[in-house]
């Protein structure tokens, strides 16, 4: 049955409608002025777009879009993101005008946009008193001037997110020091954050996630973190590659707490862990649950055996997903590590493709899965969990 197609019933939508969340293949400016125009009472818009090849006018977004935005002025969330390419054709004077609309922001997530400078994210980031949250992805003329302050500009302000953002250095870390409300924040790709600004991240009260994928900190910048105040329960270091086993030492066995809030530890790409590493984290964080050490290259079997050991003479396993792919000095039967009763809270184990086809695991992960029922194996080098590949619904992923 086809149902006829009435104002009235589009105004009841449109007026009741308060988000609207959007994956396209581009965001153009007549797109953002219909959503606009006929949403009133929009609190919540996230817009995606994935173009093939940079867009041409009049199909792009402009600055004329970022104005149209700043009508809504009721948006509280607001995610604008694109991926491969970038929006050219908005620069700080579009996104001036949406932070003079849009007074109540709560959450902002911005990616792609290549021409905004510290004026325009500043802007944002002093729009208002409510912002809680702020992400950036990729913004090349993003620096350390924009956080400038932002204890004063956002005193709410929970999560920061800042990835790939190449000027930034320590001192944007610093500028967050203030922010003792501050859960979450992400500086994964900033490669100029060094050990100063790790030192005023240790001392963020609330902070349970960091991650400081490709950083240039050290050992010395672990040890500040391993004697502050953080409650880190999440920590990303993967491609930290100043870091090394003293430092995971350090980390863990300092006179903070982290050791006892720690379950999440990703120390990926990084050339100097060893067995050491391990070994310590297996004496001082038994609560672990998710450990990642893909292409550790000096991983070998006695690792292993130091983490098959979390909780054995205990109830509690705590170790539930264990990436290690790549780790290239693994034995042919370094799988007979994981038998019971070893490892018994794992459900998850990344091993890699490569490992699997160079030394002819197969029949034994074939074994190692009847004895574990509930034992998922990895064998795409997906990230942890597969949570960046799509995969059928089996236990055996290759």
């Amino acid at each position: 049955m086809v149902f006829p197609r009435t104002t009235s019933l589009t105004k009841h939508i449109t007026d009741s409608l308060e988000s609207l969340s959007l994956v396209l293949d581009v965001i153009t400016d007549e797109l953002v002025m219909l959503i606009t125009i006929n949403i009133r009472n929009l609190v919540e818009l996230c817009l995606e777009d994935e173009p093939v090849t940079q867009p041409n006018l009049p199909e792009d977004l402009t600055n004329v879009g970022l104005q149209a935005l700043g009508l809504c002025h009721n948006l509280r969330h607001l995610s604008l993101t694109r991926r491969y390419c970038d929006f050219r054709r908005v620069n700080d004077f579009g996104i001036l005008m949406l932070a003079e609309g849009c007074k109540q922001l709560r959450a902002i997530r911005l990616s792609g946009f290549s021409k905004v400078s510290d004026a325009g994210y500043a802007a944002l980031l002093h729009s208002g008193k409510d912002l809680k949250k702020f992400e950036v992805s990729n913004g090349l003329c993003l620096s350390d001037l924009a956080c400038l302050d932002l204890d004063k500009a956002a005193p709410n302000i929970t999560e920061v997110r800042l990835l790939n953002c190449a000027l930034l250095t320590s001192d944007t870390a610093i500028s967050l020091a203030p922010c003792t409300n501050l859960k979450v924040l992400d500086l994964s790709g900033c490669k100029s954050i060094a050990d100063s600004g790790l030192v005023s991240i240790s001392q963020l009260p609330k902070l349970t996630l960091l991650d400081l994928a490709g950083a240039d900190i050290t050992d010395a910048g672990l040890s500040a973190l391993g004697n502050g105040r953080c409650l880190i329960s999440s920590l990303c270091l993967r491609g930290c590659r100043r870091i090394g086993s003293n430092g995971i030492a350090s980390l863990l066995c300092g006179t903070g707490t982290i050791n006892k809030t720690l379950v999440s530890l990703d120390i990926g790409n990084v050339p100097r862990i060893s067995c050491r590493a391990v070994t310590v984290i297996a004496k001082n964080c038994e609560q672990i649950n998710s450990l990642c050490l893909r292409n550790c290259l000096l991983i070998t079997d006695s690792s292993l055996e130091v983490l098959g050991s979390i909780g054995r003479d205990s109830s509690k396993c705590s170790l539930r997903m264990l990436d290690l792919a790549y780790c290239s000095k693994l034995s042919r039967n370094f799988l007979r590590h994981f038998e019971p009763p070893l490892f018994r809270g794992l459900r998850w184990l990344g091993i890699g493709k490569n490992v699997v086809q160079r030394r002819g695991c197969s029949p034994m992960v074939a074994e190692l899965l009847e004895r574990k029922p509930g034992l998922t194996i990895c064998g795409n080098a997906c990230d942890m969990g597969c949570r960046n590949k799509c995969h059928p619904d089996i236990r055996y992923l290759q």
